[in-house]
């Protein structure tokens, strides 16, 4: 690996498309996460892959890893996105790793799942930045605690307490969520009979 950035960094093509195609999904589930569109998170594809061209020569492995570097990238460029307007589309769910059905798993159980992973993710969308930004790095991306905290520029301790208020957040609402559609349930029950 470090071969293959050393010779991006020197400008081989070659090297530069085996580092996009390693990594370009992840880019784009993280901005996918971050913005629910699918065509601002190509865009935002588009232009962490620029950047990282571009900015080749000023990359140093000894202070970030490569992901963590291009994850630093993506966030900021959703985040800047997301000051400038918040669109309304859905995810993709082809491009959701977290929701691909287990061969063992019965279709009952992977729709159930698949639809709780849906209600969660609809959720998480709906936090403020801060809060869904550090869900989406830790449960959807596997980051450690260390790297969120390279990647957005705060204190591991900060880092620890917003993805413990997110989930905080995060549960409170899936239970009201929960609750306002069973009561929901019920009066359509009641207005069947």
């Amino acid at each position: 690996m470090t071969d293959l950035i050393k010779r991006w960094q020197k400008g081989n093509i070659e090297a530069f498309e085996t580092l996009f195609q390693q990594y370009k999904g992840m880019v784009f589930k993280t901005a996918s996460l971050m913005l629910e569109n699918k065509q601002e998170a190509e865009d935002v594809l588009q232009e962490v892959f620029l950047s990282m061209w571009n900015s080749r020569t000023s990359y140093n492995p000894e202070k970030a890893k490569l992901n963590t570097w291009l994850h630093k990238i993506t966030v900021n460029r959703c985040i800047d996105r997301q000051r400038a307007s918040r669109p309304e589309l859905p995810i993709e769910d082809d491009k959701l790793d977290c929701l691909a059905p287990n061969d063992t798993v019965s279709m009952e159980t992977s729709i159930l799942n698949k639809l709780e992973a849906e209600r969660t993710i609809e959720v998480v969308k709906q936090l403020d930045q801060r809060h869904s930004t550090v869900l989406v790095l830790k449960y959807f991306n596997d980051f450690s605690y260390t790297d969120i905290a390279e990647i957005l520029s705060i204190p591991i301790g900060t880092v620890k307490s917003r993805i413990y208020n997110a989930l905080k957040l995060l549960k409170q609402r899936l239970d009201d969520n929960f609750s306002s559609s069973f009561t929901a349930g019920e009066h359509k029950e009641d207005e069947v009979r």
